[in-house]
């Protein structure tokens, strides 16, 4: 009696763990094809919205007057400022400090050859 019913535990244990096991592989299958994809919830939640700009004041166009093969490689906003790292390493590796309330450039640092 005792055999057959841990026959049945074993089975059932099994069968839930080939049941997880595929539920992993269809979850990274989903993951691979759509990277937005999350279990559990609707379509209209995966979907990547903008935030308006506030209304204000604009100031236009700010030169940073960069060498001719520099780029601007990463941008790190951080409250009221921006940090432009401009690349490639070399003659152009430096951060740039913008001010985006006043639109104006606060600083450059630029390390030492």
């Amino acid at each position: 009696m005792h055999e057959r019913v841990l026959k049945i535990i074993v089975i059932a244990m099994g069968m839930l763990i080939v049941v997880g096991v595929a539920g992993l592989g269809y979850g990274f299958y989903q993951k691979s094809r759509d990277l937005a994809w999350t279990p559990f919830a609707p379509a209209a939640e995966s979907t990547i919205s903008a935030t308006p700009a506030p209304a204000g004041p604009t100031f236009g166009t700010i030169s940073l007057d960069l060498p001719k093969d520099c780029i601007i490689a990463r941008i790190n906003p951080d409250g009221d400022r921006i940090y432009l790292t401009i690349g490639p390493p070399g003659p152009c590796n430096r951060i740039v400090v913008i001010d985006v309330a006043g639109g104006r450039v606060l600083g450059t640092v630029q390390p030492q050859p």
